[in-house]
């Protein structure tokens, strides 16, 4: 089951920014693993190859503030360096994937929130980017409410599983602002701009069914059986060899930047980059044995 109990690794406290937050991760490893409370906003269990990012203030609906955005980036970037992990699982706590932003924290920072938002969105901002980075496949399974700065997240990563139930609200402009964690980006990539548009501006909320439709997450499911596909789609990927999946990723996530031309030649230095390693001779060797084949990385 993804998420079991096997290696779990709640990360950093609500630590402040900036040179606070690099002494608590330096005073907090033990055999360069964070270690801190079960009560952490975010906690993460590695297990099976894969490695899940859990939202943990199901109190708040996990609402981000800065406590989560800190730990949320030092998670990321503690999975990017795990050689252990092949796939990265983004889930929420309790009743929602989250709501998006905590307004009850941003609130309270009253005339100084202005630069409590930069503080938030500069940690969430580099979690997003370690997430794209990193090539290691990124699911987001989602059930609740997605909504805001979460479906920014959700929306950021590769995969978006989500249940029946679920649904998806950009939120910001009922605050009055416009929108971060690149959901201009991936909402125009994904939906193109007139969409993007339409979601930004206009929509209140989106079920399940429509954000499939148009193109915004990857499979809906029954909210029973959301565990167990999310348990076959991670396996799955993490059965792949994991310098072609990073390789994929690169191409794809690039591919409306570049030329056809210069597309080409990146899939030609790809394809003989991964034809030259062990996990290729390794799928060779599987496949004339008709057995599974079982790749190292390398």
């Amino acid at each position: 089951m993804i998420g079991a109990e096997s290696e779990r690794r709640p990360l950093l406290g609500r630590a402040d920014f900036g040179k606070q937050v690099r002494q608590f991760i330096a005073e907090h490893r033990k055999d360069d693993q964070f270690v801190t409370t079960a009560s952490s906003p975010i906690e993460l269990v590695v297990a099976d190859r894969i490695g899940t990012i859990w939202l943990n203030r199901p109190e708040r609906g996990n609402g981000i503030e800065l406590g989560l955005a800190t730990a949320l980036r030092a998670a990321a970037f503690d999975l990017e360096r795990d050689a252990s992990v092949k796939v990265v699982v983004i889930r929420g706590r309790g009743a929602n994937f989250s709501v998006g932003g905590d307004l009850r924290a941003f609130s309270a920072a009253g005339a100084t929130f202005p630069r409590l938002a930069m503080d938030i969105i500069t940690a969430f901002h580099d979690a997003l980017a370690s997430l794209r980075r990193s090539g290691k496949p990124a699911i987001a399974a989602v059930h609740g409410a997605c909504a805001g700065g979460a479906m920014s997240l959700a929306l950021a990563c590769d995969f978006v599983l989500a249940a029946d139930t679920a649904h998806f609200s950009v939120a910001y402009r009922r605050l009055g602002v416009s929108a971060d964690g690149g959901m201009s980006y991936s909402l125009t990539r994904l939906a193109g701009p007139r969409r993007a548009l339409e979601l930004m501006l206009l929509s209140d909320r989106t079920s399940a069914s429509e954000a499939l439709s148009r193109g915004l997450i990857t499979r809906v499911c029954a909210e029973q059986e959301l565990e167990a596909e999310l348990t076959r789609m991670a396996r799955a990927l993490a059965d792949n060899s994991p310098a072609a999946s990073r390789a994929v990723k690169a191409l794809v996530w690039s591919a409306d930047t570049t030329t056809l031309d210069e597309q080409l030649s990146a899939e030609l230095a790809s394809f003989v980059d991964c034809a030259s390693s062990a996990d290729f001779r390794e799928g060779m060797k599987a496949f004339n044995e008709r057995r599974p084949p079982i790749f190292a990385g390398e």
